[in-house]
């Protein structure tokens, strides 16, 4: 099947799609700015691609793998340039659609954040995430775990100063 790349199917898979893709990609990116650019690369690729897909969730799916890539792409050339993107996190107000909680667990290693976001905030299973990430299940539920275990910690020690 040839996917229909319409103006209004490319608005659709937008609409879809962009609160998850630009909470992944400020999850890498900590800046409003690169976000922007790497979720606006991500749409662009899929538009070049012209991937068809079986359902949503495998566009969303496919999305998400695009755009993780995008960003560690875009994190690897800036560290060659010696431009380090910025680390400063802005506040909710600047980023607009990130929670108090999206920006605690920017602070956490890639690695432990992206399956947090897809298992907490997409309610992918652990298995889906798996495939997206070409890891296996249980190193995803390891993950979830070190991921809680650390939120625990900052969420802690944030009300311990208060």
């Amino acid at each position: 099947m040839v996917p229909d790349y319409s103006s209004d199917s490319v608005r659709e898979m937008y609409e879809r799609n962009f609160d998850t893709l630009y909470r992944i990609c400020y999850l890498y990116m900590k800046n409003v700015q690169d976000t922007e650019d790497a979720v606006h690369n991500t749409f662009l690729k899929a538009i070049e691609t012209g991937k068809s897909f079986e359902n949503d969730r495998h566009e969303k799916a496919w999305l998400i793998r695009v755009a993780s890539n995008i960003c560690k792409n875009m994190l690897k050339s800036a560290s060659r340039k010696s431009e380090p993107l910025s680390d400063s996190i802005p506040s909710s107000d600047e980023i607009g659609i990130a929670s108090e909680i999206i920006i605690e667990l920017s602070t956490l290693p890639d690695k432990l954040k992206i399956p947090v976001y897809l298992f907490y905030y997409d309610g992918y299973s652990s298995e889906e995430i798996g495939k997206m990430l070409h890891i296996s299940s249980s190193a995803v539920r390891s993950r979830l775990q070190k991921a809680r275990e650390r939120l625990k910690e900052i969420l802690k020690d944030e009300r311990s100063i208060v």
